[in-house]
């Protein structure tokens, strides 16, 4: 019997043409998760990394067999060979199911955020949202492999693993779902912080820069701590108040800040303001330091800079909150590149 290598898998997929090149790092990442970096029968035995059931149009790319999974047994793909799994996966994304995924190919993020909320994974959107973070959390790894990775590359402005930004609220440790603040405009805050944060990640990659996100499916301390091992830590969220107010402010941790968390935090803050044309709270006297778990956590790391954005306040009618909340992302993310850079 055949038992499939990781290495050649990756290797496999290293040197096949696909349509959109950028999203081998998706299918990859889901490739290390799905199938445990390639230690699971199903890959070892069957050649399937992707955890892939069968269905009628991979007729030709896979043969059906029955096999035992974490929820239960059913019908899955078995490859021949590793070429035909790298291949058969887009088989299987190109069923009418997916329809519409070339849509969403502008960034490796927006593409796993569509199939995934398309059937990819089952369960409630909490669910999917989980699947989405934990796929996008190994886009590092995965760039690593393929080569595609810079960090030991000379100039790298960073010493260890780049960058990692929270999604401000989200997904509950009980499966629920935390919209953040309510403004008066039509998004709520949690889907404007993904909004920014998905905005920052894309520019910091084209900049070379590794760049994960994460999201909130723990408490806040733990959330922090998973900064352990990157450069830049920065949590995204929207202001609101109940008087008026309109400005940038980025926060750093009352206790255990120094002064490259408040670098940051007056770069980013003036970066934020003179994009969207607001007040720069920082710059006008507002004090960064406050008792944040989150930053409590990340300071407990070994991250080297942590902060929280609050691009803008919600609660103040905004003409267009997608673009504000992208611009302001991009924002973040140019001032997390100048602060790596002046910092290397």
């Amino acid at each position: 019997m055949t038992t499939f290598s990781w290495e050649d898998f990756v290797g496999v997929l290293k040197n096949t043409d696909i349509e959109f090149h950028h999203l081998k790092l998706v299918q990859l990442a889901q490739a290390i998760l799905e199938s445990g970096r390639g230690s699971s029968d199903l890959f070892r035995l069957h050649g399937n990394p992707f955890g892939m059931k069968y269905r009628r149009e991979m007729c030709g790319v896979a043969i059906p067999i029955q096999y035992s999974a974490h929820d239960g047994e059913d019908v899955y793909c078995k490859f021949d060979t590793l070429q035909d799994a790298v291949d058969g996966y887009w088989v299987f994304i190109d069923r009418p199911i997916y329809s519409g995924w070339r849509t969403s190919v502008a960034t490796e993020a927006d593409y796993i955020d569509f199939i995934a909320f398309a059937g990819y994974v089952g369960g409630d959107d909490a669910a999917k949202q989980h699947y989405v973070t934990k796929v996008t959390n190994l886009f590092g790894e995965a760039a690593t492999l393929l080569g595609s990775n810079p960090a030991a590359q000379p100039g790298a402005t960073w010493n260890k693993n780049g960058v990692l930004l929270e999604i401000g609220h989200g997904v509950t440790p009980s499966g629920g779902m935390d919209p953040g603040a309510i403004g008066i405009n039509p998004k709520n805050e949690y889907e404007l912080n993904k909004i920014a944060a998905i905005a920052a990640q894309r520019l910091i990659r084209q900049a070379g820069v590794p760049c994960d996100l994460t999201d909130a499916v723990a408490s806040l301390r733990s959330l922090g701590e998973r900064a352990a091992g990157y450069d830049v830590f920065c949590s995204i969220h929207h202001n609101s108040a109940s008087a008026p107010a309109q400005g940038a402010e980025v926060l750093v941790c009352k206790s255990k800040s120094d002064p490259d968390d408040l670098q940051l935090s007056a770069m980013m803050s003036a970066e934020i303001a003179a994009e969207l044309g607001i007040r720069d709270r920082i710059a006008g006297g507002r004090d960064p330091r406050l008792h944040l778990g989150i930053l409590k956590g990340a300071e407990s790391t070994d991250v080297r800079v942590s902060v929280l954005a609050e691009l803008y306040f919600i609660h103040v009618p905004i003409p267009d909150v997608v673009d504000w909340s992208t611009r302001g992302g991009e924002a973040v993310a140019r001032a997390i590149l100048k602060w790596l850079a002046a910092n290397p």
